[in-house]
Order: structure tokens, then sequence, then C-alpha cells
């Protein structure tokens, strides 16, 4: 992440073309930026789960994606047993409702989901004192 903030620093704030359109007399200008997002192996490691979490927020934080989307984009980005486990934890969440009524998760609820069922135990909650006592 902090590449990213640093090439966003790194870009022009305005644009020196003078050429008349519609976009105020400038022309717009187009950056691809190349995110090296690695696979999730399913460690339970905070720092990795993080660090993977971040990286995808950055990356849809330029591709505005769907919701459904960026979680499907995240699980082509984790090994075959953490895209079984969302299934099964999906599944098991959302199988009391009525299939034409089940609500897809929200990015909210993979991204909690995730550090649950990634973080060492007792990790979690001891990130969230911390940073509610502002340790």
């Amino acid at each position: 992440m902090d590449n990213f903030d640093q090439t966003l620093q790194w870009l022009p704030t305005s644009c020196a073309s003078t050429s008349n359109n519609h976009f105020g007399g400038t022309t717009p200008f187009k950056v691809q930026l190349n995110f090296d997002i690695p696979i999730f192996e399913g460690q339970i490691d905070a720092a990795t789960v993080d660090k993977w979490l971040n990286l995808l927020e950055g990356y849809f934080s330029i591709h505005y994606f769907s919701i459904r989307e960026n979680i499907n984009f995240s699980l082509l980005k984790a090994s075959l047993h953490v895209k079984d486990w969302w299934e099964t934890y999906c599944e098991q969440k959302y199988e009391s409702a009525p299939s034409l009524f089940s609500v897809a998760p929200a990015w909210n609820s993979f991204w909690d989901a995730i550090k649950e069922q990634y973080y060492p135990i007792g990790s979690y909650e001891e990130k969230y004192i911390k940073w509610t006592t502002l340790q």
C-alpha cells in the first residue's frame, strides 16, 4: 500500500495540455497501475491476512467492481481450501433464508469472516482493543 500512496503523490495534480474539450480545457490522462496480489494460502497469521486484504482494497479503489465481483476476485486470489471454507461458511450462514430471497454477502462480512477465520485466536479482539483505546 505504501508504493500505491507514493505513486499517487508522484502523479501531477494538473495536466499541462491546453487542448479544449469537455474536460475544462485539459486532456485527461490514464494511469495504469499493476498490483501484485499474492495468492492467499490460508495461513493463520494476522500480518499476512492484513497485507492481503489491504492489497485487495487498494485494487478495488482503482477498479470499481460490484460487491459480488470483489468477493469473486478475492477468491480467485485465494487457495482452493479458502474458497471451500467460504462456500461452506455461506451455506451455513445463509441456509435459513429461502433461495428466492437469499441475500448475497457484503464485502464487509467477507472481510470480517476472513479475519475471524485466519487471525490467530485472540488476535482480532486484541487489535480491536488496542485500536479503540489508541495504544
